[in-house]
């Protein structure tokens, strides 16, 4: 997992209050936390009560997971809703596939050890081999 906190706070503690699972972590390098946030905002502006499932880098793109509301037996959704944030979440999947997951500047996917990340020329020397940020 990754630290976000900072000397402001905890950067993303927005997000964290629509966890379903309040002891999970936002899982992504700090070059996407303000992706994350601009995400986060997108979705509220449309789902004001949505539930966050993960937010995590997978396959090298920002994986943000969610439901248009908490979770009710039988969905308390309609597909259109279900397809619009999936829409929105899905644009900045798109993004993040352009940029660094550890500092935030243009990154290109690389796929030079297990775990496939985007980073940019710097920081692709500077990750490990093991993949972690």
């Amino acid at each position: 997992m990754v630290e976000t906190s900072s000397a402001s706070g905890d950067v993303l503690e927005p997000i964290r209050q629509h966890l379903r699972d309040p002891s999970y972590g936002v899982d992504v390098g700090p070059g996407w936390w303000q992706l994350v946030l601009e995400c986060h905002q997108a979705v509220v502006a449309e789902f004001p009560e949505y539930e966050a499932l993960a937010v995590k880098q997978k396959w090298g793109a920002l994986a943000f997971q969610a439901f248009p509301r908490p979770w009710k037996p039988g969905g308390n959704w309609t597909d259109a809703e279900h397809s619009r944030l999936h829409a929105v979440t899905d644009a900045f999947a798109e993004r993040s596939e352009g940029i660094c997951e550890r500092c935030g500047v243009d990154g290109a996917l690389r796929e030079s050890r297990r775990v496939q990340l985007v980073l940019c020329d710097r920081c692709e020397t500077l990750v490990p081999v093991h993949g972690r940020l």
